[in-house]
Parts: structure tokens; sequence; C-alpha cells
């Protein structure tokens, strides 16, 4: 009976949204609702909605919380890596042969003789293709042996020639790479091997603008952290480098991919005014020619920027403006389906906010149509979704359906 009263408990832990678990840790340490938003720094009437499960919480708002709390921002999403194990079965899909292939750096086991580098671009190509078009698993299967055969070639290359130091520039790819399929899988410690390693090796590229690539990773951290102020500085150092650098397409690529991560990370530290200001300029350079896609994992296109000009009234809660915005654009490329998957997500919170709930849920559903892994490991997916529950005890069948398929209970 105990055991089982146990299991229960894990249960409504494992299934409770954000506002549930932050309600949890609140009460656990005495708090009334004011004194958490006073040490927040946010509202207290949006604390009560978010605890009461009517809005769903900004990652602004989430990780705010989990500062005060002092709990990881993982924690109050109830981030379950064994759950993504089993979902999209990524340890049959090469996830323990590229932890391995990580620690092998300084003893390398390619399978079969070494490749060229021209051979191993090739390779990366393959698995850069593989990586736009979500099959993730695929990715986590190539990277591993590409890794090997990569720390032969950086050992073989005499690290003063331009040969060493393209031979590090692959290396640095792969292991850029090799961070997001951990992300994806939910699994933290490939994710952040991979990034380390990334960003010691940039500056050994010979390519300045992998360095700016490497910042641009790094301020993923701070984004999901809400360490906003530090995530600017970073973004603001590394705007400078590349601005230092010819003002080629590439150049330009970066400076606009640093300026869209510094609109949201303004908008969610409450300058919409700034974020703006960044997508602009985001715009400009793109209008100047900045290539769309300058290193693997980048972004410059027209179609980003215009994503995150939808984006960035959401992370200030202004759901009118989001959807405003978004009526006035046209949001379709089926070569970037995560892309515009996000925007669909961020245009369910938006018109969640804006008070159509069957909009959201129409919402939810175009994302998943176009990007499924994406939307199903989504936190703010799953805190929609029992946002609309909540605000409509009715529970349609067409919720409840999408909340099945996501894994989430009502």
């Amino acid at each position: 009976m105990l055991e089982g009263q146990r299991r229960d408990n894990a249960r409504m832990d494992v299934d409770a949204g954000a506002g549930a678990r932050i309600a949890g840790l609140r009460k656990l340490a005495g708090w009334t609702q004011h004194q958490l938003a006073a040490r927040a720094f946010v509202s207290t009437s949006l604390v009560k909605k978010v605890e009461q499960g009517r809005t769903p919480p900004s990652p602004a708002f989430v990780a705010s919380c989990a500062a005060a709390l002092g709990v990881e921002v993982r924690e109050l999403y109830g981030v379950q890596v064994a759950d993504k194990i089993s979902e999209f079965h990524s340890e049959t899909a090469g996830i323990s042969e590229l932890r391995e292939a990580l620690q092998a750096f300084d003893d390398p086991q390619p399978a079969e003789p070494g490749l060229s580098a021209s051979a191993l671009r090739r390779q990366l190509d393959r698995a850069e293709t593989f990586r736009t078009g979500q099959k993730y698993a695929d990715l986590a299967m190539l990277l591993p042996q590409v890794l090997h055969h990569l720390f032969v070639l950086v050992a073989d290359s005499s690290p003063t020639t331009r040969e060493g130091e393209l031979a590090r520039g692959l290396l640095h790819d792969a292991y850029r790479l090799a961070a997001t399929v951990g992300g994806r899988f939910g699994h933290p410690d490939i994710a952040a091997a991979a990034s380390e390693r990334h960003v010691m090796l940039a500056g050994a590229t010979g390519d300045p603008l992998r360095v700016a690539v490497s910042d641009w990773h790094r301020s993923t951290h701070f984004l999901q952290n809400g360490n906003y102020a530090a995530g600017l500085r970073l973004l603001d150092r590394s705007l400078q480098r590349v601005a230092d650098q010819p003002q080629q397409s590439d150049a330009l690529g970066i400076a606009a991919q640093l300026h869209l991560r510094a609109a949201v990370m303004s908008a969610r530290n409450g300058d919409g005014e700034r974020a703006d200001d960044h997508i602009q300029e985001a715009r400009a350079l793109i209008s100047q020619g900045a290539a769309a896609s300058p290193y693997y994992n980048t972004d410059a296109s027209e179609l980003n920027a215009v994503i995150h000009w939808c984006a960035v009234p959401v992370e200030r809660y202004d759901g009118t403006e989001a959807v405003n915005r978004a009526s006035r654009v046209k949001v379709f490329d089926p070569a970037r389906p995560e892309r515009v998957g996000h925007h669909h997500i961020d245009q369910a919170r938006a018109w969640m906010l804006h008070g159509n709930r069957d909009r959201a849920l129409d919402e939810l559903n175009l994302a998943r149509r176009i990007s499924p892994h994406h939307t199903r490991t989504h936190p703010s997916v799953r805190e929609t979704v029992r946002a609309l529950a909540a605000a409509d005890r009715r529970a349609t069948d067409s919720l409840a359906g999408f909340a099945r398929w996501a894994g989430i209970q009502m």
C-alpha cells in the first residue's frame, strides 16, 4: 500500500506541469505567491495564473522561478531523460557509441582505414542533412565513426599548417553536431562535453568566425537558465569580433544569427524595444547579402528573422501583438521544418494568451504535422496543453488526442 502510494506520488510529480512544481517548491520554502514573485521579479498575478494552470509559463518566467527557488530549469519542466530514451529509442540510435567516441580523442578506433579530409567533409555534409531533416537517430549513428576518423586526421596533421586548421575545423563541426544530438535526445552529459570541446577548439581552426559560432552556441546556456545579462554581454563581444572581420557574406550571416539570439535574450530580459532593434539589425544584414547558412546549424535566413520577429511579443506575454505580426507574414519552408514548427509552437502560446483556445490547438497541430519530434519534446508545448485543459474542463476530443500523442497526462 505504502509502496503504491509512493509510485502514485512519483507519477503525479512527473505528470505535473511547471506551474504545479513551482507551487509545490514555493510551499516547501514557506513562501507566499507574493514572496516568490518578489524574488523572481515577476508579478504576483502572473504567479497565481501559472500555478493555477490558466496561463502557460514563458521560458523566462520558468528560469526566473528556478533561480529564485534554487533549482535547475529542467527540474521545473520535469524533464525525464529516461522517458526520452524509451520514447525515441536513443540507446539503439548510437547514443552509447557517441558517448564513448567523445572520450576517445586520445585513443581513436576507426573501423576502417583513415579517411581523407574531403571524404570526412562529405560525411559531415550528410550529417547536416540528417540534422535539417530531423533524422536525429541517423545523425547519432553516423557521428561516432566520423569523430574517430577526425581524431586521427587532427593528430596526423601539423598544428601549424593550413591542413591542420582545416582538420580542426571539421572536428569543430562534428562536436557541434554531437552537442545537438545530446540536446535532442535529452543527454546533458553528451551536450556539455561536446559543447566544451567545440568552444575550446574554435580558436585553433584559423577561422575567427568559428569563435563567434561557438559563442552563439554558448549563449544557449544563458538563455535557458535566465542569465540574460551575461548572455547579452557574450553576444555583444562576439558581434564586435565579427565586425572586426572582412564583411563578406559569411560574416554577415553570423552577425545576423547573433542578433537574432540577442533579440530573444532582450525580450526575455524585459526590453522589447531592444529586441526589435536586434531583429531590424539582423534583417538589414540579410538584405545586404548575408549567407543563410554559413556554417552547419546556423540560419540567417529572412524566414528565421520573421519567425523571431513574431516570437518577441510572445516572450513579453503580448499574445495580441504576436498574432497580429504573424497575420502579416507567411511562414513556410519545407527545408526548415524545425524552425517553422517552432513558429507554430510560439503562435499556440500567443493565441492562448490572446484568448482563442481553438486557434491555439490548431497551431499545436500544425507544429505536430511539420516538426513532430520538436513539438513532442518542447516544454512550452506541454505547458500550453495543460493551460488549455485548465481553461476548458470540457477537454475536447481533439485536445485529449493531442495530449495522448505528446505523452501529456491531463
